[in-house]
């Protein structure tokens, strides 16, 4: 588990790179220790994450299995994080850039801090808004946040911008493959 100062760091490194700072890759701990203390992005945004499926809950209905649907809900959040990482390495083997796997996972991994914090200051803004502002401010920052998932494995891998477009493409198909697979669970249960 890493220290607070060492949070700190992986998140202002992590901002970093969300103002467009290539070498802010840098500025993360780039080891085998490393890596495994970047998991720990997953705590930090855990509480976003649980106040974001709130809100969509509000919007779509509340479960009839309250339980079991937080069950799900947390297998499901667990599977995300290990999807993209155990995905990367025949990825990365193939594409040659192996040795650029730890830091892609750990610039990945702590650059969900930022994009969950963006979506989730759109979600508690979108509260107040009108529904198709609501939406226009979801999607836009949705859109922010894939652009800057892609600038982070770019600067990660040291990569061309089309390879790093395709693991976006992939990370993204995983994440909706996870979710529907999930959401078929809690509805045949």
């Amino acid at each position: 588990m890493p220290t607070w100062p060492e949070v700190v760091r992986a998140v202002d490194a992590a901002w970093r790179l969300a103002r467009g700072d290539a070498s802010a890759i840098g500025r993360f701990e780039l080891s085998v220790d490393g890596f495994w203390k970047s998991f720990a992005a997953a705590l930090v945004v855990a509480p976003a994450y649980v106040l974001v499926l709130l809100d969509q809950y509000h919007l779509a209905g509340w479960p009839s299995e309250p339980w079991a649907t937080a069950f799900v809900e947390g297998l499901g959040y667990v599977i995300g994080w290990m999807a993209f990482p155990l995905a990367a390495i025949p990825l990365t083997r193939l594409l040659g850039l192996s040795e650029r796997y730890v830091p892609l996972i750990v610039a990945n991994n702590w650059s969900t801090v930022i994009q969950v914090a963006v979506y989730t200051m759109v979600v508690i803004l979108g509260l107040i808004l009108p529904q198709p502002m609501r939406t226009t401010a979801l999607l836009t920052a949705t859109l922010a946040i894939l652009v800057y998932q892609w600038f982070v494995i770019r600067s990660a891998l040291g990569t061309t911008s089309s390879i790093a477009a395709g693991l976006v493409v992939i990370d993204l198909l995983l994440s909706v493959t996870v979710s529907r697979v999930l959401d078929g669970v809690l509805l045949s249960g």
